[in-house]
């Protein structure tokens, strides 16, 4: 009875969970990060005090498992064993719609993700949060312990750094990815989605 319960104010948050692992520790172990959230949540489930507020608790334990995943409590057997040869990049790659290496798409997303891994741990947080997981300052702040106003700040600089990083004018043209970080719309998130461009 209690685990219907559970699983009924779960469900409709187990996509943002996954796309949250995702963005914080990678796709190939975002389901992983993901599960071991859904156990430790059950586990914790009597302490839920306010039910409304199941997708910030959710949300608060995951990030708290990919910090121990990134800080090596989980999933260092894996990194120590996992093939160098790119076949699930290739893979994720491909399931986002690119045809895969060579065309300019592909370059643009591997240099984007290079430029966002050379950010400082906050600010790959907060990118990786805001345009990956599609949250707000607020929601981020709320995950991170961090006021809002700090958040935006640290979009702020993370942005100028990818801007350039990413050396927007190429042949003196300016990139479709600069100009929309450039100019951000509150309709159209300022850096693309893994593997897709703007």
């Amino acid at each position: 009875m209690e685990y219907e319960r559970f699983s009924a104010f779960v469900a409709p948050h187990t996509d943002a969970m996954a796309c949250v692992a995702a963005a914080l520790i990678g796709v190939a172990d975002a389901e992983d990060a993901a599960q071991e959230a859904l156990i430790r949540a059950w586990r914790a489930w009597p302490t839920l005090r306010e039910e409304g507020a199941v997708r910030a608790w959710l949300l608060r334990i995951t990030t708290n498992v990919c910090r121990n995943w990134q800080t090596g409590r989980y999933g260092s057997q894996r990194r120590a064993t996992q093939s160098l040869d790119g076949s699930e990049s290739q893979a994720a790659l491909r399931r986002a719609g690119e045809s895969g290496p060579g065309n300019g798409a592909h370059a643009d997303a591997l240099d984007l993700q290079h430029a966002i891994a050379e950010l400082s741990d906050d600010l790959r947080w907060v990118v990786a949060l805001r345009f990956y997981a599609g949250m707000d300052a607020t929601e981020i702040g709320e995950l991170l312990e961090t006021p809002p106003a700090t958040i935006r700040t640290r979009l702020r600089r993370a942005l100028t750094l990818l801007r350039d990083a990413l050396d927007p004018v190429v042949d003196g043209h300016t990139s479709a990815w600069a100009s929309s970080v450039s100019a951000p719309s509150s309709a159209q998130s300022p850096v693309s989605k893994p593997g897709r461009t703007s």
